[in-house]
C-alpha cells in the first residue's frame, strides 16, 4: 500500500496528536515492510528536519517516505490519504480520504465566551465538510464514536475506533527526576495535568481543593501543562495548597504520577484522556470524572466522581489520603488495565481502515 500523509503539524506538535503520530509511524513500518509513504509538508524547510525525525522514529522510514508540498496532495497517486489532525484540510478528490478524527469538543458548548462562540461556528463548519467529504473516520473512543454519529449525521458503519495507549512512556526512571517542586514535597500530594480549558473542569477541583484546605488537610495540588488564565490566577494564585510546574518531560511526568498521592482527572469531555493511561501504566493511582470517554479508559482501576460535584471529588481524595491499602489496590489495578492498550494494537486497526478505505476504492473502479 501506498499511504499519503497530510503532515504539515508533525514536526511541531509534540504532544496530542503529534504524540500519537510519532507512534503510530514507526509501528506501520515495523507491522507491514511493503507500506510505502508521502508526506506532504507547507515548507520546503520542513523537509529536512522531518527526514531526521522519521529517522529516529524506525530506521526505514526515510527510504520508504517521499516529501512532497501539500499543493500537490490533490494530485497524489497513493492508494489512501490520510488526515491525521482531525479536518480534511486539502482534498484529494479522486482518492480514499481517512481522517482521524479524536474528538469534536472544539464545536460544543463548553466554553461561553464570546470569542469561543465565533471559534465553534468555524469548526462546526469544518467537522461538517470533514464528515461529509471523508471515506472513513477514526476515532479514540466508543464515546468520540457516538459523538462523531449523532452529532456530524455519520453512519457509524463509516467510523473505526482505535484505542490509544501509553506504552511508550519510558518507565525507566527514578526519583531523581522529579521537579524541584515536588522532590521538595515528603508528605502526600495530588497531581492534575493538562491544559485550562473549560472542558477540563479545573474549576471542580479547585473547588475541592478548598475545601480540603478548610478542613485542615494541608495537601498540595501540583499542576503540570499550560500557564493558568489571569481570572484563575487572580483567584487561586495566592492559594497555599496550589504550584504550577508548567510543562515536564516525559521522565518527569512518569516521576510525579509515581510519586504523587493521585492524578486527580476532573475533565467533564474527553475524546479519551491519556493521563489517565499513562499515571496508570506508570504506577499511580487516579481519581477522574464519570463523564464522556473517561469510565472507558479507566475501568474499574480508578475512584470516579460526578464532574460537576466538588463534595464528591472530596470524598474520594480523603477516602486516597486516609484509607489503608487503597491507593497499593489502585495501583495494581491500573497496570492490569493499562496493559490491555497498546500503539501496535492501534496501528493495527488504524492499517485495517486503510485497508478497507482502498478496497473500497478498487470495488468502485470498472
Amino acid at each position: 500500500m501506498h499511504l499519503a500523509i497530510e503532515a504539515i503539524k508533525l514536526l511541531y506538535e509534540r504532544r496530542g496528536i503529534g504524540r500519537y503520530m510519532r507512534n503510530l509511524l514507526p509501528q506501520f513500518a515495523e507491522q507491514d515492510p511493503s507500506l510505502r509513504f508521502t508526506m506532504f509538508v507547507r515548507r520546503e524547510g520542513d523537509i529536512a528536519p522531518l527526514r531526521v525525525l522519521l529517522a529516529t522514529l524506525h530506521p526505514s522510514l526515510p527510504e520508504r517516505t517521499t516529501m512532497a508540498h501539500v499543493r500537490d496532495l490533490p494530485r497524489t497517486e497513493a492508494d489512501v490519504v490520510w488526515y491525521p489532525w482531525n479536518f480534511i484540510t486539502i482534498e484529494a478528490p479522486h482518492r480514499p480520504m481517512v481522517v482521524t478524527i479524536l474528538d469534536v469538543a472544539p464545536m460544543l458548548q463548553l466554553d461561553h465566551r464570546w470569542w469561543k462562540w465565533l471559534k465553534r461556528l468555524k469548526y462546526r463548519r469544518r467537522y461538517r465538510h470533514t464528515a461529509a467529504k471523508a471515506t472513513a473516520i477514526l476515532t479514540i473512543s466508543e464515546f468520540s464514536t457516538r459523538e462523531i454519529v449523532e452529532r456530524l449525521q455519520v453512519h457509524p458503519s463509516r467510523v473505526s475506533v482505535t484505542l490509544l495507549a501509553a506504552d511508550d512512556l519510558p518507565l525507566d526512571t527514578t526519583p531523581a527526576a522529579l521537579p524541584e517542586a515536588a522532590a521538595a514535597i515528603t508528605g502526600p500530594f495530588f497531581l492534575t495535568v493538562g491544559g485550562q480549558e473549560g472542558r477540563k473542569n479545573l474549576r471542580t477541583l479547585y473547588e475541592a481543593m478548598a475545601l480540603l484546605h478548610a478542613r485542615g488537610v494541608t495537601v498540595p495540588l501540583l499542576q503540570c501543562g499550560p500557564g493558568v488564565p489571569p481570572k484563575t490566577r487572580a483567584r487561586y494564585g495566592s492559594a497555599p495548597w496550589l504550584t504550577h510546574l508548567g510543562y515536564v518531560t516525559d521522565e518527569q511526568l512518569v516521576a510525579l504520577y509515581r510519586r504523587a498521592t493521585a492524578l486527580v482527572f476532573p475533565s467533564r469531555y474527553e475524546g479519551f484522556g491519556l493521563p489517565v493511561l499513562e499515571a496508570m501504566r506508570a504506577g499511580g493511582a487516579v481519581i477522574c470524572a464519570d463523564a464522556s470517554s473517561l469510565p472507558e479508559v479507566a475501568g474499574d482501576a480508578a475512584l470516579q466522581f460526578p464532574w460537576s460535584d466538588a463534595s464528591a471529588l472530596t470524598a474520594q481524595m480523603m477516602r486516597v489520603l486516609q484509607e489503608p491499602g487503597l491507593r497499593d489496590a489502585l495501583v495494581a489495578r491500573g497496570h492490569v488495565q493499562a496493559a490491555r492498550f497498546s500503539w501496535a494494537k492501534c496501528a493495527a486497526d488504524t492499517r485495517a481502515c486503510f485497508e478497507r478505505a482502498a478496497a473500497q476504492r478498487t470495488a468502485r473502479l470498472p
